[in-house]
């Protein structure tokens, strides 16, 4: 694959809310996974895990705690002045999980800061040195595997959705799914076969609202450094 036929490829994903009623197979779940795994993750730790439900019982299950919890958040936002801005907002907790194939809960589990227990011990302030902690590394390396399982799923003719909306049900799909400390649950995939085979695709920022060059060429600071170092906020 070319590198421009490679970009086409990934400017193509998209993320998919509506699924058919067609199941999707053990071994393609497996690549879908697989993928995941070949992600980077720092020190090689690996911090991921992924439950796979397919069980249809257990997805309802789950769709029914994000509805329910959903259905709290409305009406407590509706008691003030924010009711027309959530408005049917919360169904996009819970809608995608209701017809997905299979619901991918993603996990990652923290380490100790290797580097911060060696200032430690030798004397030194850790707080005075920005280590892997700092950037929750643990988290960082198991968003990197999610994305590598969107992309694999999308390769699979398979629709996904990483979605932060059954969030609130965590402490329930955690009884459910018996997640536990150490593991921590980052959102849920919805898996399956695309109701709509062209989603419509969110439009993106241009690359001028989120890049900063810093190259031998620039003769000035660029508009977007200006603003960032005025604390101005971009257009």
């Amino acid at each position: 694959m070319s590198p421009e036929a490679a970009l086409q490829w990934l400017l193509s994903r998209r993320s998919v809310r509506a699924f058919r009623e067609q199941a999707v197979s053990r071994q393609t779940l497996e690549r879908v996974l697989l993928a995941a795994t070949s992600a980077p993750s720092s020190t090689n730790r690996q911090p991921w895990h992924f439950a796979v439900v397919t069980d249809p019982h257990l997805k309802r299950q789950m769709a029914e705690a994000v509805r329910s919890r959903a259905e709290e958040l409305k009406r407590i936002i509706r008691r003030g002045h924010h009711a027309d801005d959530f408005g049917s907002y919360g169904d996009f907790f819970h809608e995608p999980l209701q017809t997905a194939a299979a619901i991918v809960i993603p996990q990652y589990r923290s380490y100790p800061d290797l580097i911060a227990n060696l200032i430690e011990s030798g004397g030194g302030d850790p707080t005075a040195y920005q280590t892997a902690g700092s950037m929750q590394a643990e988290l960082c390396s198991t968003s990197a595997a999610i994305m590598a399982l969107l992309l694999q799923a999308h390769a699979e003719g398979l629709g996904a959705c990483w979605m932060a909306g059954p969030m609130i049900a965590r402490a329930r799909i955690g009884e459910l799914l018996a997640i536990s400390e150490p593991w921590n649950m980052v959102g849920a995939v919805a898996l399956g076969y695309p109701a709509e085979r062209e989603a419509q695709r969110q439009p993106r920022k241009p690359l001028e609202r989120v890049v900063t060059w810093f190259d031998e060429a620039s003769q000035s600071p660029s508009p977007a450094l200006i603003r960032a170092q005025s604390g101005e906020k971009a257009p």
